[in-house]
């Protein structure tokens, strides 16, 4: 007579914990992460052998256009909610508690405070279509310069930035750092991009 044979079983894993495992660690990185805000103006900075980085908070960055026109963002949303409470108190702009609560999601603005009302009232897809002029910075009007003193004084640990397309013309860059300089903000860092 032939000998029966056993059936052979394969090892068998329970996969339950596993699953529960990677589930738990998803929904840990999507409520964890802090997305960045997008930009207003992209900004193709010019080539460094600098290795310093430049931190993320306390930091208000002036961003100058291809054309030379000029930005200013903060990248904390805390931050940029302290500075437009000084800057609404201090120019009397006149926002409301929704539209300061609009530029805090905002990273960078471009527009003067006398658009910044009708800016923050449209939807953000319009606020992507619609042309931004620019924060005006010259001899007449030195707005820009304004909003800088308003961001170091709601935020005295901050630090200034400059970031410069490749393609801005000089006397832009000219024209900010003789308002700067008029206005005793002698410090601040250079944005570019490393090699």
């Amino acid at each position: 007579m032939a000998a029966v044979k056993p059936k052979r079983h394969g090892p068998a894993m329970d996969m339950t914990a596993m699953c529960d495992v990677a589930f738990l660690l998803l929904t840990f990185f999507i409520m964890t992460t802090q997305f960045k805000s997008q930009e207003t103006v992209t900004i193709q900075t010019p080539s460094s052998v600098s290795k310093f980085i430049v931190e993320e908070k306390n930091i208000g960055t002036i961003s100058i256009d291809g054309v030379g026109q000029y930005y200013f963002g903060i990248t904390d949303a805390q931050e940029r909610m302290a500075f437009i409470n000084a800057l609404n108190t201090k120019e009397n702009i006149g926002l409301s508690t929704g539209e300061m609560n609009e530029f805090s999601k905002i990273a960078e603005i471009g527009v003067s405070k006398d658009g910044l009302k009708s800016y923050l009232g449209l939807s953000p897809g319009d606020r992507e279509r619609v042309k931004v002029k620019g924060i005006p910075c010259d001899s007449v009007n030195t707005e820009l310069v304004e909003w800088v003193k308003t961001y170091m004084e709601s935020n005295p640990s901050g630090s200034l930035a400059i970031r410069g397309d490749v393609k801005t013309n000089y006397p832009a860059v000219k024209i900010l750092f003789d308002e700067l300089g008029k206005a005793k903000l002698y410090k601040f860092k250079l944005i570019t991009k490393g090699e």
